[in-house]
Formats: structure tokens, C-alpha cells, sequence
């Protein structure tokens, strides 16, 4: 387990700082005087972490993880300072986005490496390890987040990454060794990272400004839609053509990884919809304090910590996993409609049940996409794996945010400004994650269970882990 603790305390600092912000972000926008951009404080860090899970996935396979990891975590830490000093929302978001740069890189790379530290049965209890560390700094960012803004300052909100990153740095240095194996030469592919950047920013654009900034019809959105449309076609024609690909589009011949791939996207996607939006709906409609309304996020991530936990050496036991993603679509769907009616005078456990049974389902879900995905692949192909999985994640998480934020504003905008009329805009927020998960569920009945190894046919470099430095 020493070998870790290294991973543990990377992975928190990136995860905190996903919901950490989520609370404060009424006493930024009163702070820094900023209108319907605040959301861009959450979106510039969604958006430069999902391509950066590729490009910094890739480098780890190019270069050895331990060194891109490092890098990764002196890149958040420097965004992580920044954006505490940051004076404008402008400047707030363009640090936010270097902080999602280091951020997209730590959260791969940590993943990746758990498959050199075991094979994919094995791999389930790290993962849920990992997972619980996770889904606690997702718990501990509203706390944290909504402490610092009513008793100190937002700022302390990315101070308070310096010294856990520090430590991390230290705990890297001395504690991960990694098979020397790992680290080979090879050329990056910049035009697929650039062709990947352009479309992830082109879409991000359209579902952020459609409808609120600009009319859907408008020229500048259906040219964000041709420009997104133009880059994801010549993203696949570099992929096809370079020699180490960003993201190889054979991994996407099978089922199993594809299916895994589009089932964590959504399941990032609800989960945003649910940190995001719920402190506000709390803050706006119930008039509640942000430390209060963070504190309702706390069930919905003991869920998620709780599926894990659970679930992780069960199917590490069993080697079955199929059943977690029918399951937690079910759960999401039903907890997220039940959102859908909330109000004003909803109690507090009308919104903790649902609320923490979402958790559950989408606990479910994320410990099974990563490591289904990971087993349909051979080791060699673990590092960019991850990092293409984690880019569904993070885009995911991306579209949600900018989805969800477009729908609320519009929400908003066609109704006044009182409590009530405020409530039936975040309602549509929730009852508009549904549909998704109902597609999740139909994903996860399509998919495939197949045998997760033991070791002995992938295992081998994972075996080796710790006899050398990488």
C-alpha cells in the first residue's frame, strides 16, 4: 500500500479542486463583479483537463508516468497559485484552465499506473482504494470550499492545495517505483492533440453560449458546430495516419472499451450536473449558506464512496461486473427524477435520500468503466487506455457543466426572479439528466461481460512493479 500513498495524495488535490469551487462560486462572481461567466470558472478547468488526459497519457507511455506525473503536479500547483491571486474572472479562468492542465494529467497518469502495479483482477481493490480517496476530496471541496468563503476568503480554496501538493511531490520522489520498461522514446502527436482541443473547445462553445449568449441559429454557433464537426473529422484522419497516435482509434474496435468509454462520459456527466447544480439550487431557492449547501453534496459522494468500497473486492472475488452499470443507471435515473420536484420547502431528507442513492449508482458506474476498459485491452496499451478513458470522463464532466449551465441559464432568463420560479429552472436541470442515464442503462445492457485476467496473461510488467525506478 505504500506505493500508494504517493498516488493517493496526487489524485485528492486534483479531485478536491473539481468541487472545491462549486460552493464559492456566488462569493466569486459578487467578488470579482462577473455576470453569466462565472460558469467558465468550473468549464476552462473541464476543458483543458480533458485533453490533457490524452496528451499527458501519451507522454507517460513516451517517457516513463513518474516523470509526467511530477510534471503534472508542479503545473496544477502553479495554476493552484495563480488562481489565488488572480484579480479578474478573466484571469481567475485562464489560471483555472493551467490548474486543469496539471489536473487532467494527474488524474490519468494515476490510473495508468495502477496497471503497472497489478493485473485487472487485482486491480479492482486499488482502484476502489483510489476511488474512496477520490470521491473524500470530492466530499471534503464543498465543505472546504463553502468554509473558506463564509468564514476567510474563496481564495484560501486554491491555497490550500500548496502544501498537499508539496507533500505529494516529496511522497513521488521517494516512495512510486515504477517498472523501467514503461519509459521509450517516440514522437507526439501535436496535430492530434491540436485537432482534439479544437473540438473540445468548439463543443464546449456551443453548448455554453448556445441559447443564452447567441441565438441556437445564430452564425456564430452554427459556425462553432461546423468547426467542431471539421475538427473531430480531421482528428480522425491524423489519428489514422500517425505513428503513435493520441488516441488509437483500434482501441475503439472493441466493444467493451467503447461501451466502457461512452458509459463513463454520461456518468461524469450527471455527476456534475449534481455538484454543480445542487449547491446553487440550495443557495438560490432555499436560501441556504455555502457551507450549508455544500454539505448536501456529502451524501451524494458517501455514496459514491460506499459503492466502491463495496463493490471493488467483490468484483475483484468474482471477477463479475456487469451487473454495477445496469444497476446504477437504474438508481441515477430514479434519484435524479426525483430531484426533478424539488422546491422551496423540500426537507432536507426529501434531498439527502435521492441524493445519496445517486451517489451510489454513479459509484457503480465509475468503478466498473475504468476497469472494464482496461481489461479489454493488453498492458502494452494500458497508458494511452486510460488516458482516452478519462477523456470521456473529463469530457463528461466538461458537457455537463456547460449542458446544464446553458439549460439553467435559460431556465432563468424565461422566468422572474423569484425562489419559486427559480425552482421549476434548476428542476429542469435534473429531470434533463434522465434521458441520459436511460441511455447508460441501454449501454450497459449491451455490454459484454468478459473474463477480467488474473495476471497471468497481462500481468507480468504489473508483477514487476517496484524492482525498479522509472
Amino acid at each position: 500500500m505504500t506505493l500508494t500513498v504517493p498516488l493517493m495524495l496526487a489524485l485528492f488535490i486534483a479531485n478536491l479542486d473539481q468541487t472545491i469551487v462549486a460552493t464559492a462560486l456566488p462569493d466569486i462572481g459578487r467578488d470579482l463583479h462577473a455576470g453569466a461567466g462565472i460558469s467558465w470558472i468550473a468549464t476552462s478547468y473541464l476543458l483543458t483537463s480533458a485533453v490533457t488526459t490524452l496528451v499527458l497519457g501519451k507522454l507517460g507511455d513516451l517517457h516513463g508516468r513518474k516523470k509526467i506525473l511530477q510534471f503534472s503536479v508542479v503545473v496544477f500547483l502553479a495554476g493552484s497559485l495563480l488562481s489565488g491571486i488572480a484579480g479578474s474572472l478573466s484571469l481567475l479562468a485562464s489560471s483555472r484552465a493551467l490548474q486543469g492542465i496539471g489536473g487532467g494529467g494527474i488524474t490519468s497518469l494515476v490510473m495508468a499506473i495502477t496497471g503497472d502495479l497489478a493485473a485487472p483482477r487485482q486491480r479492482a481493490r486499488i482502484q476502489a482504494a483510489l476511488g474512496m480517496v477520490a470521491a473524500l476530496a470530492l466530499i471534503a471541496g464543498p465543505l472546504l470550499g463553502g468554509a473558506f468563503a463564509d468564514g476567510l476568503s474563496w481564495r484560501w480554496i486554491f491555497y490550500v492545495n500548496m502544501p498537499v501538493g508539496v507533500l505529494a511531490l516529496v511522497a513521488i520522489a521517494a516512495k512510486l517505483h515504477l517498472p523501467g520498461p514503461e519509459a521509450r522514446g517516440g514522437r507526439v502527436d501535436v496535430l492530434g492533440a491540436l485537432t482534439a482541443t479544437v473540438f473540445t473547445t468548439a463543443v464546449v462553445l456551443v453548448t455554453t453560449w448556445g441559447g443564452h449568449e447567441y441565438a441556437w441559429a445564430s452564425p456564430v454557433i452554427i459556425g462553432l458546430a461546423a468547426l467542431g464537426a471539421a475538427a473531430l473529422a480531421l482528428h480522425l484522419v491524423v489519428e489514422h495516419r500517425a505513428a503513435e497516435p493520441m488516441t488509437p482509434l483500434h482501441l475503439f474496435r472493441s466493444a467493451a472499451f467503447s461501451l466502457a468509454a461512452a458509459q463513463f462520459l454520461l456518468a461524469s456527466l450527471v455527476l456534475f450536473a449534481g455538484m454543480l447544480y445542487v449547491p446553487m439550487f440550495l443557495q438560490t431557492v432555499q436560501h441556504k449558506s455555502a457551507f450549508a449547501a455544500g454539505l448536501f453534496i456529502v451524501p451524494l459522494l458517501l455514496g459514491l464512496v460506499a459503492a466502491a468500497a463495496l463493490s471493488g473486492p467483490v468484483i475483484a472475488r468474482t471477477g463479475r461486473y456487469k451487473l454495477y452499470p445496469v444497476t446504477g443507471a437504474v438508481l441515477v435515473g430514479v434519484s435524479m427524477a426525483s430531484l426533478g420536484r424539488a422546491g422551496q420547502d423540500t426537507s432536507a431528507p426529501a434531498l439527502i435520500v435521492p441524493l445519496t442513492v445517486a451517489g451510489v449508482g454513479i459509484g457503480f458506474f465509475v468503478q466498473v468503466c475504468l476497469l472494464a476498459g482496461q481489461n479489454a485491452l493488453g498492458h502494452e496499451h494500458i497508458g494511452v487506455a486510460t488516458g482516452v478513458l478519462n477523456f470521456f470522463r473529463t469530457l463528461g464532466g466538461t458537457f455537463g457543466a456547460a449542458l446544464f449551465g446553458a439549460i439553467l441559464a435559460a431556465g432563468l432568463r424565461s422566468r422572474g426572479p423569484s425562489p419559486g420560479e427559480s425552482a421549476q429552472a434548476f428542476r429542469a436541470v435534473f429531470l434533463w439528466t434522465v434521458p441520459f442515464m436511460v441511455l447508460a442503462l441501454g449501454l450497459a445492457l449491451a455490454m459484454r461481460e468478459e473474463p477480467l485476467q488474473d495476471g497471468t496473461e497481462d500481468g507480468g510488467s504489473a508483477s514487476e512493479a517496484g524492482k525498479s525506478t522509472a
